[in-house]
This record gives structure tokens, sequence and C-alpha cells, in this order.
């Protein structure tokens, strides 16, 4: 089971400007974790001379509030319970909604 903290990051990662299913992966397989993922992206970033801002935290805990609300939940591309064809798509979303 994946530990909440970094459920959070992993959230945190893909809610950043300019990532997307593939850079999301490319990301988690060079650090790891998301957590490592989110701590290199302002130095990977800086090297093209422009500021970048990860999604902060207050706004995805705002997010996570609502999606708790509605009584809705994540699934995570290496879960158990993430649907297996949509798994099988080259781009398939790494965080489902549900």
């Amino acid at each position: 089971m994946l530990a909440q903290d970094e459920a959070f990051a992993r959230i945190r990662l893909l809610r950043s400007p300019n990532i997307g299913p593939v850079s999301y992966a490319h990301l988690l397989a060079r650090f790891g974790t998301a957590s490592a993922a989110i701590a290199a992206l302002p130095d990977l970033a800086g090297r093209s001379g422009k500021p970048y801002q990860i999604a902060t935290e207050e706004r995805v805990s705002k997010e996570i509030a609502n999606v708790r609300k509605t009584g809705a939940r994540y699934l995570f591309h290496d879960s158990p319970d993430y649907p297996a064809l949509l798994a099988t798509c080259e781009s398939a979303p790494p965080i489902v909604t549900v």
C-alpha cells in the first residue's frame, strides 16, 4: 500500500506545470519516488533559465478534501485496483479519480 505522504507527493507532482503522464513516469523512474522528484524539479526546470513553481501543498490539500467530500478516491497507476485495460495504454493517466 502506498504511504499517505507519497500519495500526496504523487498528486502534487502530477498537478505541477508541464508534468503529464509521460514526464511523470520518467521522473518516478529516475528519482524513485514522487517526493524525490519534487525536490529535484526546481533544479531541473531551472536549467531552462525560467523559475519553476511546483503545485502548492495548499492547492493539493484542497483538491484532496474536495475529492473526499464527494465520496471519491484516487487510484494510482501501480495500485491493484487500477483498471487493468487502462493500464495497458501507453499514455494512461497515472492517477484516476473515481
